[in-house]
């Protein structure tokens, strides 16, 4: 997984290109002019950097020279128009990897992103955010990135981690992502449900079946040499808590007597851990043995500006689970997305995702409708924005038939897509996902101008 900034004037260039940096896996971010995509470049530890040369506020030539000697000194490839290869070829003089003519495909993208990374990666500078590999975790924010600097603090130690946030943030994901880039990654990672385990289970549990041929080493003898995650640990019982206590005392791995090597141990909580204990609730031996270094996820509600490329990753995803082709989504659907209060969290919006898509099987874009309704219901009632409402009250139209509606939704859906890319076709066809011919065609059909 690589670092991927796109500096552009045009935002939806820049997120088009932070998609597909997504779905290749890498990481994105975006910066609208030149002082600010430099101020990341210095900040920020990029592998490679997508420029349009021709910025309001910056020359292009001049950047390129500025941002190659920034400390990650990455590559650079100039995104440039279709009457300006000259440039283009200049630049690439100047110290540029390569260059993009617009309209670009994805395919050409692609190319020229592994080709750029397989020549950094034989000079040894590939990374991720701080050299961190992020599997499914999604998020550019400050908070999240203020829990990304956690996280690589506690690749680099053997401490205890308690991973604290509410229910749906992504607890056990950062789990596995402290796993994944620590040196335990090697071996297994346990995962024990402690909101699962009673006083009679968690020995069982943690410790396995008593002799030789049972053949089930518990949790603990599962997780030796490697990473044993203590999901829910605020919803284990006291009683139990004492049996974890003697575990992670004991740090057994291959029997119930003796260690050889110890595990590392994360704990999941949705509790404050240290208010339960002065309360009697928790037990502070075990709290002791867990203290170390603390991560508080942030609700989703707080990081607005990471819900939509959440919402596209998932989205991406969840079309491949149900084998269907890549969905666009619409204007009013994004807009729900961002206004709903999320009290589940990502879990709730992956879940949400997940019924659109299954809902939207063979369209091709999802729209606000095919989102649960509950959904729909909290947005409208908190009256944002007003031309949902009116798409409730045309759907609550038992006259209306089906080609009608579809036909309606399609009418609004390119009117909406058409003025948002300023009336700009090809990039417009590229949100779209049709063609020139396609649109244009619409275009005439609903007398859009």
């Amino acid at each position: 997984m690589a670092d991927i900034l796109i500096i552009d004037d045009d935002s939806l260039i820049c997120d088009l290109l932070v998609q597909l940096m997504e779905k290749l896996g890498h990481r994105g971010s975006r910066a609208l002019t030149g002082e600010q995509g430099l101020d990341l470049a210095k900040s920020g530890s990029f592998d490679l950097i997508f420029l349009d040369v021709r910025l309001p506020d910056a020359n292009g030539m001049d950047l390129i020279r500025t941002l190659k000697q920034v400390p990650s000194s990455p590559e650079i490839i100039i995104i440039t128009g279709e009457q300006e290869p000259d440039g283009a070829r200049l630049a690439i003089t100047g110290g540029a990897w390569n260059y993009l003519e617009k309209p670009f495909y994805r395919q050409e993208i692609n190319l020229q992103v592994e080709r750029a990374l397989q020549f950094r990666r034989e000079k040894g500078k590939v990374s991720g955010y701080h050299g961190l590999r992020r599997k499914n975790l999604i998020g550019e924010s400050g908070l999240i990135k203020r829990c990304l600097d956690q996280v690589r603090s506690a690749v680099f130690s053997d401490a205890g981690v308690v991973i604290s946030g509410e229910g749906g943030t992504g607890k056990g994901l950062f789990a596995r992502t402290i796993h994944l880039n620590s040196d335990h990654a090697v071996n297994d990672i346990a995962i024990a449900d402690c909101s699962a385990m009673t006083a009679g289970t968690a020995e069982q549990m943690l410790f396995g079946t008593k002799g030789s041929d049972s053949g089930n080493r518990g949790l603990v003898g599962l997780a030796r040499n490697g990473t044993l995650v203590l999901d829910n640990v605020d919803l284990l019982p006291l009683s139990g808590q004492k049996i974890l206590v003697r575990a992670i005392e004991n740090n057994m791995q291959g029997s119930r007597e003796k260690t050889e090597r110890g595990f590392r141990v994360i704990a999941t909580t949705t509790g404050n851990l240290e208010a339960m204990a002065i309360s009697g609730e928790f037990n502070r031996a075990l709290l002791k043995r867990l203290e170390g270094i603390l991560i508080q996820l942030p609700r989703l509600r707080d990081i607005p500006e990471d819900i939509i490329p959440i919402a596209i990753y998932y989205l991406d995803r969840c079309c491949a689970k149900y084998r269907t082709a890549a969905k666009g989504i619409s204007p009013e659907c994004l807009e729900i997305l961002r206004n709903y209060h999320w009290p589940g969290n990502v879990k709730e919006l992956i879940s949400a995702i997940d019924k659109a898509v299954a809902s939207a099987i063979h369209e091709p874009v999802i729209y606000s409708i095919h989102l649960p309704s509950h959904l729909r219901a909290e947005v409208i009632r908190r009256g944002v924005p007003q031309r949902i409402q009116e798409d409730e009250d045309a759907l609550s139209n038992e006259h209306e038939s089906l080609p009608s509606f579809l036909e309606r939704m399609e009418r609004e859906y390119l009117e909406q897509v058409y003025y948002h890319a300023d009336k700009d076709v090809k990039t417009a066809c590229n949100i779209a996902g049709i063609s020139r011919t396609g649109f244009y065609t619409r275009l005439k059909k609903y007398r859009i101008r």
